[in-house]
């Protein structure tokens, strides 16, 4: 399904895993939790949240108050958002998998079988109207909807920008755990149904999109282009967070990752460690930690009382605190 060269749509389900998908209630808890920023100044330490109806991007100062006087971002009032949702505003919110760890947990996932960096926008609407008309876009993109449905239209590969739509070549409905991946550059539209909705769009870039924009991507840690698609595999950052603490862990602990672009050993330190380059980065551990993790991300989901080492329970406990500390490694009880 994640294939790089995609000759037609693919159309499928999350089957029995869509109840783990992020509804609209985990959405509320996180947008309600803290003070949220609209039109902020990056995809950064805050989200990107914006709104726009059917004629374009609508203005910040109409949904919350500007920090500063000199400043182009505003901390939203999610009362007025609230009502303008129902009046055909939809409201899109980049990045959210920062915030959802089951989404973190999907994309680190989509990142690792399809070799490519992911960018995500949540769309929440309410309306009956598309605010993003007929449009195409410069990567492939897999459609997830979480919650509410909505009409998903792909158009002959001759449809303008904007449209209309030269022919249908698909029309299908979308309802909560069902995605659809189509290629780079094919014209499409999603139109609410007047329901509330969430539509997360899940873009993956690969070496070849980034040098179609002309734009290097730095927050891989690099300042110009990658040499090799291999190269770029290599470079994407894992998506699990350090621990700030080393977890207490039992046998029944679960212990999972998917390090893109796997794990390549290095050769052996002078103090008998094992280097290794994994995540982006280059870690150096004992023969046994590397032989914990190469274990843990060929075996997913594994428990530590499952994995194949020889020493005693706490020895093991050990050197996945190490993998954990390093951000190569995440528990779950």
């Amino acid at each position: 399904m994640l294939e790089r060269h995609c000759e037609a749509p693919a159309l499928g389900s999350a089957g029995n895993d869509f109840g783990r998908l992020p509804g609209r209630t985990e959405f509320e808890r996180w947008l309600t939790a803290e003070p949220r920023l609209v039109a902020g100044p990056g995809t950064g330490a805050n989200a990107d949240m914006e709104l726009r109806d059917a004629d374009g991007k609508l203005p910040g100062e109409r949904f919350g108050n500007r920090l500063e006087p000199d400043s182009d971002t505003f901390q939203m009032d999610i009362h007025r958002v609230r009502r303008v949702l129902n009046e055909g505003v939809t409201l899109g919110i980049r990045q959210f998998d920062r915030w959802s760890p089951t989404l973190a947990s999907l994309m680190d996932d989509i990142v690792a079988v399809s070799g490519a960096d992911v960018f995500t926008k949540l769309f929440i609407s309410a309306g009956t109207t598309s605010v993003t008309g007929w449009h195409s876009d410069r990567q492939d993109v897999i459609a997830l909807m979480l919650w509410g449905s909505k009409r998903f239209q792909l158009g002959g590969w001759d449809t303008p920008e904007g449209g209309p739509a030269s022919s249908i070549v698909l029309d299908e409905l979308l309802k909560p755990g069902d995605c659809l991946l189509f290629p780079e550059g094919h014209p499409h539209q999603a139109v609410p149904l007047g329901d509330d909705s969430g539509l997360l769009s899940i873009a993956l870039l690969r070496r070849h999109n980034w040098i179609s924009r002309d734009q290097v991507p730095t927050h891989l840690g690099v300042s110009e282009f990658p040499p090799s698609e291999v190269t770029y595999r290599r470079l994407l950052r894992s998506r699990l967070p350090l621990a700030a603490e080393s977890p207490y862990l039992a046998d029944s602990t679960q212990l999972r990752t998917r390090i893109p672009g796997g794990v390549e050993l290095l050769g052996s330190t002078p103090d008998g460690q094992v280097a290794f380059a994994a995540a982006g980065g280059v870690f150096a551990a004992s023969p046994d930690t590397t032989a914990l993790l190469a274990s843990v991300h060929a075996s997913f989901p594994v428990t530590l009382g499952e994995v194949p080492l020889s020493g005693d329970p706490e020895a093991a406990a050990q050197q996945t605190r190490s993998l954990v500390e390093m951000g190569l490694v995440i528990t779950t009880p």
